[in-house]
């Protein structure tokens, strides 16, 4: 099955982090962040995060937990990270990193 990486922002801590989903799921969803534990109520659909919440109580049909890795937790955006002066492009980054550390070998 399909499998879609979306980042994700926590407004309790300020941290993003990286959410793998299957492209199947549908339905109320709880994404728990994986720095303060913070839960998220979003309404998935096809593996899509939607900005739709959906409320905490007994009527609501929830599907299931979503718990991502603690390791895909960053304090800044993965865009941010890549996009630097005059190298706009995601894929500059790995030309730059590969120069910044093999370029004296050559």
């Amino acid at each position: 099955m399909s499998r879609v990486v979306h980042e994700f922002y926590c407004t309790s801590c300020g941290k993003y982090f990286d959410v793998k989903l299957n492209i199947a799921l549908n339905g109320n969803y709880r994404i728990h962040c994986p720095s303060c534990q913070h839960v998220h109520y979003r309404v998935l659909i096809k593996g899509e995060i939607t900005d739709t919440r959906f409320p905490d109580n007994h009527e609501s049909i929830l599907i299931e937990d979503i718990y991502p890795m603690k390791s895909s937790c960053r304090d800044f955006q993965k865009e941010t990270a890549m996009v630097t002066a005059g190298n706009p492009a995601p894929e500059a980054f790995l030309a730059r990193l590969w120069h910044d550390r093999y370029s004296e070998r050559i």
